[in-house]
């Protein structure tokens, strides 16, 4: 099957990598939904270990090829783009539990990791693929922390699987990528954690990611019902200055300051 370059497609041929995805994935037992099969390698190996395969991708031919890899096998084979709102949603599919399993283009790996963790059902695992430039901020602590990672690391705990080179891939892409893991917090174990309304809080979030250079006391106090004052001491009460910018409070530290001045402004 040739690579389409405008639907950013890397085949994935190290077989280290495919076992290290499908260990890290776990779902002996379970539903898996895969996000971009591409020839089916993956697909044909979940299906071994999985009650059943929901296999999704844009690329007809993708479908097809992977459809004569794994005939036989328990696998559904969706041609849809799972961002696409005009048509149905695939996770109507899909049992409440299921994990989550693909090798996410590039040029979407931020919206597709949104729709993964606030549509509904939520997997309980996910393991993907994303550019090692992107897993590094998925991982990020305080210090190094964006509005990308702060969005996954909320939702779910984060961990890294295996790095992969470029060579992996055929064709190689121009960049290495890393397999990550995310175990998904269900929604009673959000709110156990004080993370009660994600959406608003990263709403708060990105009004200070959005000038990262700024301190918060800038950003986040100019905003209406917010005293520059408390915001200061908020800051203070967690450990740091009151001149910290957005990179350089963990997800805790953002979690327990949303919770302390929350309420101001409705989800982005």
């Amino acid at each position: 099957m040739q690579a389409k370059k405008f639907f950013g497609q890397h085949f994935l041929r190290d077989e280290s990598v495919i076992q290290a995805i499908v260990e890290a994935a776990d779902a002996s037992g379970a539903t898996v939904l895969e996000i971009g099969p591409g020839e089916g390698v993956l697909t044909e190996r979940l299906a071994e270990v999985a009650t059943h395969v929901v296999a999704v991708d844009v690329d007809s031919e993708a479908i097809q090829t992977t459809r004569e890899r794994v005939e036989g096998k328990p696998v559904t084979l969706v041609e849809q783009d799972v961002l696409d709102k005009r048509l149905p949603d695939v996770r109507d599919q899909l049992p409440e539990s299921f994990v989550l399993v693909g090798n996410l283009p590039y040029n979407i790996t931020s919206p597709l990791l949104r729709w993964m963790l606030t549509t509904s059902p939520k997997p309980d695992r996910a393991v993907v693929m994303v550019q090692k430039e992107v897993a590094d901020k998925l991982l990020a602590d305080a210090g190094d922390l964006s509005l990308l990672g702060l969005m996954v690391q909320v939702y779910a705990s984060v961990r890294p699987v295996v790095q992969v080179p470029r060579g992996a891939f055929a064709p190689p892409p121009k960049v290495d990528s890393t397999v990550v893991a995310l175990d998904v917090l269900s929604d009673a174990d959000l709110e156990a954690q004080g993370r009660h309304v994600p959406e608003k809080l990263l709403a708060f979030a990105k009004v200070a990611f959005a000038q990262k250079r700024k301190q918060l006391v800038s950003t986040l106090g100019s905003l209406p019902d917010i005293s520059k004052e408390a915001l200061k001491q908020a800051l203070v009460d967690l450990g740091y200055p009151p001149t910290a910018r957005p990179q350089e409070l963990s997800c805790d530290a953002w979690i327990a300051l949303y919770n302390q001045l929350h309420d101001y402004c409705e989800p982005a």
